[in-house]
């Protein structure tokens, strides 16, 4: 019986997010790029100092080639974080958790021509996610996010030192319903 009253007692909170990525793929010897994510939120409230959050969150990752010829890997993520958010001062909080993201598609693509490479990267990618983030009264929220892709991009074996990982830093900003 406590902890069905304990159950209802937890507080969740909706939203949305979007924001920047710079994204790269590794120690590839390719540039950062530019890119965007946009998605949902679901924050369950277990204390006022903890909390578990998951999102659902389209991402335009991948890196740049040569910036000169405008020459850019772009990769279509679905991408599925649950984290748990520690509260250490007031509205401020640090996440960590790990992502699950799901390949859409993926481009090679410049000014001239637009090459889908979807069958030559790995569908599936893990990261471990880092971040912090700050509550702006009940409806504003900003975020910095470090995704530490775990997975190797590429479907081919490779030696380690030539794996492609996403590595993607967010800037975020969200509202809450």
């Amino acid at each position: 019986m406590m902890l069905f009253s304990e159950a209802q007692a937890q507080e969740v909170e909706l939203g949305a997010k979007a924001g920047m990525n710079v994204s790269n793929l590794g120690k590839s010897g390719y540039l950062a790029r530019i890119g965007y994510h946009v998605g949902g939120t679901a924050e369950f409230i277990t204390t006022p100092f903890f909390s578990i959050q998951t999102e659902l969150v389209y991402s335009l990752q991948g890196a740049a080639i040569d910036r000169t010829q405008n020459i850019y890997l772009n990769y279509h993520y679905l991408n599925l974080p649950v984290l748990a958010k520690a509260y250490f001062y007031e509205d401020a909080s640090f996440e960590i958790g790990m992502q699950y993201g799901f390949l859409m598609k993926a481009v090679n693509k410049s000014d001239i021509y637009s090459d889908e490479i979807t069958s030559q990267v790995n569908r599936h990618d893990f990261a471990a996610v880092f971040g912090l983030n700050y509550k702006l009264g009940d409806s504003f929220n900003f975020g910095l996010r470090y995704n530490l892709g775990i997975t190797n991009t590429q479907k081919q074996d490779v030696i380690y030192e030539n794996r492609r990982t996403n590595r993607v830093l967010q800037i975020s900003f969200g509202l809450v319903f």
